[in-house]
């Protein structure tokens, strides 16, 4: 799976973090503040607010795109040629439960995140083991739309 050359994106959407996943890192200032308080208030004040910021960071920096051009499909550092691609469902709310849990074949590639829409992928790949792509995105139409068109 290696790197998709630069072609105009037919679809293109970030997999950010939602707000409340965040909750967790604003407790990263406080923390790193308690704890050097005793030696250095104002140090401890500085690293903290550098810290939890750079947990920010790292955390939309590790969120990942979904990219589908005329040639491949893309998901974080996942990639896919499009014509080893298949059918493209959209999964809906009711059914998502039972695709995340006890219906998911234990091969596919899985990109969930807390986000409203589910995707699923045939592969049409006899030498790839993988039976199927498990997508999570905001704009589930817009990406079966795009994989199919």
């Amino acid at each position: 799976m290696g790197k998709v050359e630069l072609e105009a994106p037919k679809f293109c959407e970030w997999q950010l973090p939602s707000a409340t996943s965040f909750i967790p890192h604003a407790l990263v200032f406080p923390s790193i503040w308690l704890v050097l308080a005793p030696i250095n208030a104002n140090l401890g004040w500085i690293l903290g607010l550098l810290f939890t910021v750079l947990s920010f960071v790292i955390r939309l920096a590790k969120s990942k795109r979904i990219v589908v051009t005329e040639s491949h499909l893309q998901v974080g550092k996942a990639s896919i040629p499009r014509n080893l691609l298949g059918e493209v469902t959209v999964i809906g709310k009711a059914e998502q439960f039972a695709q995340r849990g006890p219906e998911l074949h234990s091969r596919a590639f899985v990109a969930l995140k807390g986000l409203p829409g589910l995707v699923k992928v045939c592969v049409n790949d006899e030498t790839d083991p993988t039976p199927y792509w498990l997508v999570s995105t905001r704009n589930p139409e817009g990406l079966r739309e795009s994989l199919n068109g």
